[in-house]
C-alpha cells in the first residue's frame, strides 16, 4: 500500500508515494481536513459539505462534493486515493495511525498518561514532549472556513495545552533541578493563560521545590490580582490551599503528589 501522511497540527500537509501533494483549491483543502480530523470514521456528507461550505451550502451540493471527492483522490494519487471510501452515510478517509500527526498524537499522550499514572516521570515527560513536538502552528492553520477549523481548532489547541501542563508537572516531580528549570516556561504560559490555575499551581510548586519560598508566595499574590482583575472571580481553593501549605513551608510539598497538595 502507498504510505501516506497528513499532518493537521499546523498547516495543512499532505504527502503520498513520498511525494508532497499539493491541493491548492480551498474547498478541497476543507473537505480533506474534514475527513481527516475524523480519520477511519464515516463522515456524513451533510457534515462535509458544511466543511467546505460553511452555513451557506449551494443547492448542487451533495454533487459537487462528490466531484470534489473525485479531485481529491485524483490529487492524492492512484493508489492513496483509494483510501477516501465511500460509505453510507458518506466518505471515510483510511489511515494507519503512524500516517497521521493527529493519531501520533492522541498515541503519545495516551502512553505520556500512563507513565505519569505509574509515577515514571521522565518517560511521561519524554512521551509527552514528543507529541508536542508534532505541532507546527495553529492546527488547520492555512483552512479558510468550515466546521473542520471552527469546532476542533479550539478543542486541539487546548488539550495541546493540557499536554504542556502535564509535562511540565512530570518535570517538576523528577527533580529540583528540573523543577527550577521550569519556571522560565511557566512564567510565559501564566502571562499567555493567566486563566488557568494549574498553570499557576505548578509554578508556585517549581518555586517551592526549587527553594524558592518568597517567589511562590508571590506567585500567588500574582495569580489573584489577574483572575481577579481580568475575570471578576476569587482564585480556586486549590490555590488558597497551595498558598497556605507554601507560607507554612509544608515539608509535604517536596513529595506529595500535586493532586493531594492542592486541597487543604
Amino acid at each position: 500500500m502507498t504510505s501516506l501522511r497528513i499532518s493537521l497540527l499546523g498547516p495543512l500537509y499532505i504527502e503520498s508515494g513520498g511525494i508532497e501533494r499539493q491541493v491548492p483549491p480551498a474547498k478541497q483543502r476543507a473537505l480533506l481536513a474534514g475527513l481527516a480530523v475524523k480519520a477511519n470514521d464515516v463522515v456524513p456528507v451533510e457534515t462535509l459539505t458544511e466543511a467546505i461550505w460553511g452555513s451557506y451550502s449551494p443547492p448542487s451540493k451533495i454533487e459537487t462534493t462528490r466531484t470534489y471527492i473525485h479531485r481529491l483522490r485524483a490529487k492524492l494519487g492512484r493508489e492513496a486515493g483509494q483510501r477516501i471510501v465511500t460509505q453510507t452515510p458518506g466518505y471515510m478517509l483510511r489511515v494507519d495511525p503512524e500516517e497521521l500527526d493527529l493519531l501520533r498524537f492522541e498515541a503519545l499522550v495516551k502512553s505520556g498518561i500512563k507513565h505519569f499514572a505509574a509515577g515514571d516521570w521522565m518517560w511521561a515527560s519524554s512521551r509527552l514532549s514528543e507529541a508536542e513536538a508534532l505541532w507546527r502552528g495553529t492546527p488547520l492553520g492555512d483552512i479558510p472556513l468550515g466546521y473542520a477549523r471552527d469546532r476542533y481548532v479550539e478543542y486541539l489547541e487546548q488539550k495541546q495545552l493540557s499536554v504542556i501542563e502535564l509535562r511540565i508537572e512530570a518535570e517538576i516531580r523528577a527533580s529540583r533541578h528540573a523543577a527550577t528549570a521550569a519556571v522560565p516556561e511557566l512564567f510565559r504560559l501564566t502571562t499567555w493563560h493567566p486563566e488557568r490555575e494549574r498553570l499557576w499551581l505548578l509554578l508556585m510548586l517549581a518555586f517551592f521545590r526549587s527553594g524558592r519560598q518568597a517567589e511562590a508566595l508571590s506567585a500567588f499574590g500574582q495569580a489573584r490580582e489577574a483572575i481577579t482583575t481580568r475575570f471578576g472571580i476569587d482564585p480556586g481553593p486549590e490555590l488558597h490551599g497551595m498558598h497556605k501549605r507554601v507560607y507554612a513551608q509544608d515539608p509535604t510539598l517536596l513529595s506529595e503528589p500535586l493532586d493531594r497538595l492542592c486541597f487543604a
